[in-house]
């Protein structure tokens, strides 16, 4: 089978594992187009190949980089549909994009007959901010689509509210456990500040919908304990934030990271004795996955995070969660982990054991066999 794959998250070398073990299948011919740069958590990252994949890697210009909804190539992609006719197109861009629009059109035009999948991380029923054009793409996109990825059950049911009747499969965000493992960080957690303390870490934006203001009130509350707060991302409430640390007397407490390339978050994570993710809803947006949560998990690092979105079915038994915006509950869960090693080190365990689900070997062995049924069905 021959499969055309349409990614700019494949431009991340931490999130191609999935397409490089289904191109491992005899089979298989896969074929990913992806931006040639994109900025992404405040960082530009430009495309590097992959010598040891079978994928077929091509990195295209683009416009409107960082921009999931807007982007879309500038020229490139016609000989992909034309020559290589692949019997799947697999985009993995939410279905009102302008890419998206770019897909099917060119679908259309040059190989009608091969079947299509789209992929969403929907988190919230909410109107789209650019007009009818969205929902015009959307409606173009559900009629041609035979198979949907959404990220979540809940995704998928948003799917359908938003009128898509077709078959969808959910599948989760996935962790490459080459890269997130435990490994000794003696010497970087040294060479930070964080040798003989408990360190509470947390990894991702700097935006109010992240929480992270909930995340030093409750390291504030933490009375008699020697830890160190270990913020790694970049974002525009940083100032604030720091503001706030001062403010509470604890900005000697919090060691700084701006954002670091992908395959460095491994490093940092280990890092910590325990990761949170303290995200909030809004009305335009909930927290809709979590990815960072099983990266912790992969790494033995035990999970807390509110209870946002699908924060909670992700984590399930292998952590703690707590009611957003509430820092004393938070400061509960991070003083019971301080202080309790036999419950610190069960979370560790079954973050172990949970986080099989999540490896790019079982959902690309799950994302083959739907390719699969699709062509034979």
């Amino acid at each position: 089978m021959r499969v055309l794959v349409l990614s700019h998250s494949y431009i991340m070398r931490p999130y191609r594992r999935k397409f490089a073990l289904i191109a491992e299948k005899p089979d298989v011919t896969l074929r990913v187009i992806t931006p040639a740069r994109w900025y992404e958590s405040f960082q530009e990252i430009v495309f590097e190949p992959d010598a040891n994949t079978r994928c077929e890697e091509f990195p295209c210009p683009i416009r409107f980089s960082g921009y999931g909804s807007r982007f879309y190539y500038r020229h490139g992609l016609k000989p992909h549909f034309r020559d290589f006719q692949p019997d799947i197109v697999h985009l993995e861009e939410e279905a009102w994009s302008l890419n998206a629009l770019q897909t099917v059109r060119l679908k259309r035009k040059f190989c009608p007959n091969s079947r299509f999948i789209f992929r969403t991380s929907l988190s919230i029923p909410t109107k789209q901010r650019f007009g009818v054009l969205p929902v015009w793409i959307e409606r173009r996109v559900f009629r041609e689509t035979e198979l949907a990825f959404p990220l979540s059950e809940n995704a998928g049911e948003i799917l359908i509210q938003r009128g898509y009747t077709g078959r969808q499969v959910p599948f989760p965000n996935g962790v490459d456990t080459r890269l997130f493992h435990q490994i000794d960080v003696t010497e970087l957690r040294d060479s930070l500040g964080l040798a003989d303390c408990f360190v509470v870490g947390y990894v991702g934006r700097l935006l109010h919908m992240k929480g992270v203001d909930t995340l030093i009130d409750a390291v504030a509350r933490l009375q008699g304990t020697p830890y160190k707060l270990l913020i790694v991302g970049q974002g525009d409430d940083e100032p604030m934030l720091r503001q706030t640390a001062e403010t509470l007397g604890i900005a000697d407490r919090i060691v700084w990271m701006d954002a670091v390339p992908p395959e460095e978050v491994p490093a940092y994570i280990n890092c910590m004795d325990a990761l949170v993710l303290p995200s909030r809803t809004t009305p335009t947006w909930v927290e809709f996955f979590g990815r960072v949560l099983i990266e912790a998990m992969a790494c033995g690092v035990p999970v807390i995070g509110s209870d946002s979105g699908e924060i909670p079915h992700v984590i399930a038994d292998a952590g703690l969660v707590f009611l957003e915006e509430d820092a004393a509950a938070l400061a509960a869960c991070i003083h019971q982990l301080v202080h309790d090693d036999a419950r610190r080190a069960q979370l560790i365990q079954r973050g172990l054991t949970r986080v099989e689900n999540f490896t790019w070997e079982t959902i690309a062995e799950r994302t083959y066999q739907e390719y699969r049924r699709l062509l034979e069905g």
